[in-house]
């Protein structure tokens, strides 16, 4: 699955998290992080990767997650696409 594939469906599984969040559905979410914005929590990050798992029949690659910036959906986006 390409990489834009992969970002369209992240951003496509955030949309109700971000409307709940107040935060407008837009693309260039890319850097913003997640956790500040409000969009998810340390609780529900795991509910987040198993939905794009299941969506994009990628797995989710945790050398590749690189946090150090926050839980961004390019961080997330990177991941998958490894």
């Amino acid at each position: 699955m390409p990489e834009a594939a992969i970002r369209a469906t992240v951003l496509e599984l955030l949309r109700p998290r971000l409307e709940r969040a107040g935060v407008p559905a837009a693309d260039d979410l890319g850097e913003q992080d997640l956790m500040n914005l409000g969009v998810v929590d340390s609780l529900n990050v795991m509910t987040l990767i198993a939905e794009v798992e299941g969506a994009s029949g990628r797995a989710f690659v945790w050398d590749r997650f690189d946090a150090e910036n926050g839980l961004t959906v390019s961080a997330l986006v990177r991941a998958f696409a490894a």
